[in-house]
């Protein structure tokens, strides 16, 4: 029993007195020289929590569980928590004079300035389900990780760390955070935490854990590449399509089908007390080979223009364009205006009104296609004159 209790009382001794190896000898499952190797007992393992802000403070948790496997150790367990209950600074204080030194020295590695407060220490028993032990240290190391704008790098404090075979090391961070990137490999790897599992030993470097906001956009690099990626497609793929008559899709007489959408409702009225049966099956053929809609939404506002203006024979008047499309004069003019430097689309003053037409477009064919353009064309002539 004496022996017991003597164990558990020099366990929580040692751990406040040795625990602060982790920094400076970076050893540090917590057992020093002269601490446990020295005994008949060791901690049946020790977990090291690091609980990361996000302004690069961190809140340490460390945890020493002993096995209580007969009634004596529970009882002396059992004392000693009453001892530390009564007596914490016994327990804390050296403990916090080992951990400032520890940051002191991790403060000249790195530059940033460190220091270690608020250490509290409790000793409970837990079913885990068997019964343990545990003697617990907490405090908190400010400037612990290096900031990085909103980037959280963790590590530089601890570099070089070793875990013995019944260490724990933990890293942790808040909601709202991820894992950008950890090295070595983690042991297990939780939604908001890393896990290494002794015996490990970090090399140079090492730990090193990476925390990034969760809405962190891929780098200002990648971005740009995928944009000009994006870019250089649409490019592509609107260089390609199908125009004029070089395209498969349009057909021979697809500027005449056009006009005569565009003809006066009386040609149509005609047209359609005429054509009879015969016209309706030629109709019933056209529309079998062509083909489906395209959805405008699918279309760039460029796109969206040539169609129009196809759909018109080829020519017609920016303003039309506008209203069809109902567009404001302005992006109406700055979509044309970039199409008409790419060469996609002439332009030219008819009277008052800017006519746009196809690079390819003849105004010949519709002169002599029907006499229901002369209305429009006639309406043309009066501008010229009234220009004149």
């Amino acid at each position: 029993m004496q022996r017991t209790v003597l164990l558990l009382v020099v366990i929580a001794i040692v751990a406040s007195a040795g625990f602060a190896s982790i920094g400076t000898a970076q050893s540090a499952a917590g057992v020093p020289a002269g601490g446990f190797e020295q005994m008949d007992v060791d901690p049946d393992d020790v977990l090291i929590e690091i609980s990361v802000e996000p302004d690069g403070d961190a809140v340490w948790e460390t945890q020493y569980r002993v096995r209580l496997a007969s009634d004596d150790e529970k009882q002396a367990f059992e004392e000693l928590h009453a001892d530390v209950e009564s007596d914490p600074d016994a327990y804390t204080g050296r403990f916090g004079e080992r951990m400032n030194a520890t940051a002191g020295a991790a403060e000249n590695a790195t530059g940033r300035e460190m220091a270690v407060s608020n250490v509290t220490v409790t000793a409970e028993r837990r079913e885990l389900p068997q019964s343990y032990g545990v003697l617990t240290y907490r405090f908190e190391w400010s400037n612990f990780a290096a900031v990085d704008g909103d980037r959280l790098v963790v590590g530089d404090a601890i570099d070089a760390l070793f875990l013995d075979e019944a260490s724990s090391l933990i890293v942790s961070w808040e909601d709202g955070y991820r894992l950008g990137e950890a090295s070595p490999s983690p042991t297990e790897t939780r939604d908001s935490a890393v896990v290494w599992q002794g015996p490990k030993d970090f090399t140079e470097g090492q730990p090193r854990v990476a925390i990034e906001p969760e809405g962190r956009s891929a780098g200002p690099v990648l971005f740009v590449a995928v944009g000009l990626l994006v870019a250089v497609v649409a490019a592509i793929g609107y260089r390609r399509r199908p125009r004029g008559g070089s395209g498969p899709e349009r057909s021979s007489d697809a500027p005449a089908a056009a006009v005569s959408e565009s003809a006066a409702d009386a040609d149509d009225a005609e047209a359609s007390e005429g054509a009879g049966p015969a016209a309706a099956a030629t109709d019933a053929d056209e529309g079998s080979d062509s083909a489906p809609p395209i959805d405008d939404d699918l279309l760039s506002n460029e796109e969206q223009v040539i169609r129009l203006v196809e759909a018109n024979g080829g020519r017609m008047k920016q303003k039309q364009v506008a209203e069809e499309l109902d567009w404001t004069a302005a992006k109406t003019s700055q979509v044309v205006t970039g199409l008409r430097d790419e060469g996609d689309l002439d332009g030219f003053r008819l009277g008052r009104e800017n006519v746009l037409s196809l690079p390819d477009y003849d105004a010949t064919t519709d002169n002599g296609e029907s006499d229901g353009d002369d209305n429009s064309e006639a309406n043309d002539d009066d501008n010229a004159d009234d220009e004149a």
